[in-house]
C-alpha cells in the first residue's frame, strides 16, 4: 500500500466536520465552552450512563497532574509534572459531563478538546503522559512541546465521536457472511474462547441472548472500575454482535468468531481510548476495536504499538463516515477499515492513505439493545467484523503474530479494479474464507506416529510459542476423546514428540491440541 503524506498538512474528521490543519492557517484558541456547530454532535447518552452513579471528580487509583507553568515547558524538569496516562485523572469525565470544552478555531470549524490537558510522549518514557497546563494556553503549549528534542509528539486531548448511530430497525439478513466466506472459514472451526475482543465504547448489552455466552466482564477507564453488567446502547451492541454474536447456538445471528467479547467504557477522549487499549493489553486482550474517529492520533498509535508488542495484539478502528478525501497519515499500528455493501461497492466512507482494509458495513444485520436485532450502516460495523475475523485467525493458530495475521489478510483480500482503489479499500476487502485456509495451513502438522516398547509416540513440528497436549480415543467418536495426562514431551528447535506410555489396546486414534501458554 502506497502512503501519501503531504508535509505540513494534517486532515481528519471530528464531530461531522472536515477539519484541516495547515502550516499557513493561524489556528486560534477560543474561550472555553460548547461550540454551536460541534457540541451538539458530542454523544449525550454517555452522561445518562453515569446519571445514577454520581461519579466524583476524584477517581480511585488516579491522580490529577500538577499544573506546569508555560515557562516550565522548555525546562529539563518538565518531566516532574507529567503523569503516565494509565495513572492520570485528566478530569475529562468532569469536563465532558459539564460540557466544558476547550475550543480551537481552524480553517474548517471548531475542534473541541479536554481543557488544560496535553498528551505528550517523551522518547524515554514507556507510556504517553498527561501534562496539565494553564487555562487557555493548550494549543500554545502543544507547539512549544513539539519543539523539544526529547518529545516524540504532543497533541490536544480531543473529544472524538462515534462513526454511526443506526436509525430505525429493519428486518434483514446477514448477507455479509456469504460475501466474505464465513461459512468456509467455519469449516475449520468456530473460534477460540481464549481470544478476547474489547469493544471500546459505552458498554454493550452484556446479557443479550446472542452475546451473553461469549461475554466477560470489562473495564470502565473513566471510573477506573470493572463493568460486570450493562443494558447497553445500540451502537456498541451492534458492534459486539458483528464481532462475536454466538455462532451455532440456535439463537439469532452469528458474529465472525466464538471468542470472548468485553466492554471497555469511554466518553470519547483520546486519553480514554489510550487507557482502554493499555488496560486491554495488560489484561490479555489481543484485539481492540474502537469504532470512533481519531485514528490519526499519535497517542493512539502509541497505544496500538503497546498492544502489539505486549500482548501480540491488533488495534482496529473504523474509517470516517462521509464522502471525500481525507489526507490522514497511515499509522502503522492502527488498522482502519472502510465500509462496503453487498455488491462490493465502496460506501459512505472518507477515503485516503489512512485506509488499510475494507469490510461489509452497509445495511448489515446484527444484535441490538433489548435482546433484539436490527439493520444498520456505518464504518463502525465494518471495523468489529474485521476485528472478529482477526480474533478467529488468532484462535486457529495462537502462535500467529500480529504481522503474520495482517499479512494473511493482505495476501487474501479482494482487490477491485480501477485507479486509486487502494485509497478506498486499502489492501482490499477482506476474504475471511481465503484467510482462514491460509491460517489453517500454518498449524502444526503431525509428521508421524510410531509404536514401540508398548508406547506410542506422535511427532510434529514445534513452536516455542505454543503449549501442546495429546488426546486419544479407542473409537473415532468426538465425545470420547481423553487427555493423555501422563504424556512425555521431548523437543528440539524444530520438532516435538509426545509419547503415550500406556496406549489403548491394538487400535487408537490420536490428536494434538495447541494453545498459547
Amino acid at each position: 500500500m502506497k502512503l501519501l503524506v503531504k508535509p505540513g498538512l494534517l486532515v481528519f474528521c471530528i464531530f461531522g466536520m472536515h477539519v484541516a490543519f495547515a502550516g499557513d492557517f493561524p489556528e486560534i484558541q477560543l474561550p472555553y465552552g460548547p461550540s454551536p456547530d460541534a457540541a451538539s454532535d458530542v454523544p449525550r447518552d454517555l452522561s445518562d450512563y453515569y446519571q445514577s452513579r454520581k461519579l466524583l471528580p476524584e477517581i480511585p487509583g488516579r491522580r490529577v497532574p500538577n499544573q506546569a507553568a508555560f515557562s516550565d515547558l522548555a525546562s529539563p524538569v518538565l518531566t516532574n509534572f507529567v503523569v503516565p496516562l494509565p495513572e492520570a485523572n485528566t478530569l475529562a469525565h468532569v469536563n465532558y459531563r459539564n460540557r466544558h470544552f476547550g475550543r480551537l478555531q481552524t480553517s474548517n470549524g471548531v475542534l473541541l478538546f479536554n481543557p488544560e490537558v496535553i498528551l505528550v510522549k517523551f522518547h524515554s518514557h514507556k507510556y504517553v503522559d498527561a501534562l496539565r497546563v494553564g487555562p487557555l494556553r493548550e494549543w500554545e503549549s502543544v507547539k512549544a512541546l513539539r519543539a523539544r528534542k526529547d518529545v516524540q509528539f504532543a497533541e490536544l486531548d480531543v473529544f472524538q465521536q462515534r462513526q454511526f448511530v443506526p436509525d430505525d430497525p429493519l428486518l434483514g439478513s446477514q448477507w455479509h457472511h456469504a460475501l466474505i466466506g464465513s461459512y468456509q472459514a467455519w469449516n475449520f472451526g468456530l473460534g477460540r474462547s481464549s481470544v478476547k475482543v474489547a469493544i471500546v465504547d459505552t458498554p454493550f448489552q452484556m446479557d443479550h441472548p446472542d452475546l451473553a455466552a461469549n461475554t466477560v466482564s470489562g473495564w470502565d477507564v473513566v471510573a477506573n472500575e470493572s463493568v460486570d453488567s450493562a443494558t447497553g446502547i445500540v451502537h456498541s451492541t451492534m458492534c459486539a454482535g458483528m464481532a462475536a454474536a454466538v455462532i451455532d447456538n440456535d439463537v439469532g445471528v452469528a458474529g465472525a468468531a466464538n471468542c470472548e467479547v468485553l466492554p471497555i467504557n469511554i466518553n470519547g477522549a483520546i486519553s480514554e481510548m489510550y487507557n482502554a487499549t493499555i488496560w486491554a493489553a495488560n489484561n490479555g486482550v489481543r484485539v481492540v476495536n474502537i469504532s470512533w474517529s481519531g485514528a490519526n492520533s499519535d497517542t493512539l498509535e502509541a497505544a496500538g504499538y503497546y498492544l502489539k508488542t505486549n500482548t501480540a495484539g491488533i488495534l482496529v478502528m473504523s474509517a470516517v463516515d462521509g464522502a471525500g478525501y481525507l489526507d490522514w497519515t497511515n499509522q502503522p499500528d492502527i488498522y482502519c477499515v472502510s465500509m462496503t455493501d453487498a455488491a462490493d461497492n465502496f460506501e459512505a466512507t472518507m477515503y485516503g492513505p489512512y485506509i488499510d482494509f475494507a469490510a461489509p458495513g452497509y445495511g448489515i444485520y446484527s444484535t441490538t439493545t433489548g435482546g433484539s436485532y436490527s439493520t444498520g450502516s456505518g464504518t463502525s460495523y465494518a471495523a468489529p467484523l474485521f476485528a472478529g475475523v482477526v480474533a478467529w485467525l488468532f484462535g486457529i493458530n495462537p502462535a500467529l503474530s500480529p504481522d503474520a495475521v495482517i499479512n494473511i489478510l493482505k495476501n487474501t483480500a479482494v482487490n477491485p479494479d480501477g485507479p486509486g482503489w487502494n485509497e478506498y479499500f486499502g489492501w482490499g476487502r477482506i476474504d475471511f474464507g481465503a484467510a482462514a485456509a491460509v491460517a489453517a495451513n500454518t498449524l502444526p502438522i503431525i509428521s508421524g506416529i510410531q509404536k514401540s516398547n508398548n508406547q506410542c509416540t506422535v511427532c510434529l513440528n514445534f513452536s516455542a510459542c505454543l503449549t501442546y497436549s495429546l488426546w486419544r480415543t479407542a473409537q473415532f467418536d468426538p465425545a470420547d476423546w481423553q487427555l493423555v495426562t501422563n504424556a512425555i514431551a521431548q523437543t528440539n528447535s524444530t520438532q516435538i514428540s509426545l509419547t503415550d506410555p500406556s496406549p489403548l489396546g491394538t487400535t487408537a486414534f490420536y490428536r494434538v491440541e495447541v494453545s498459547t501458554p
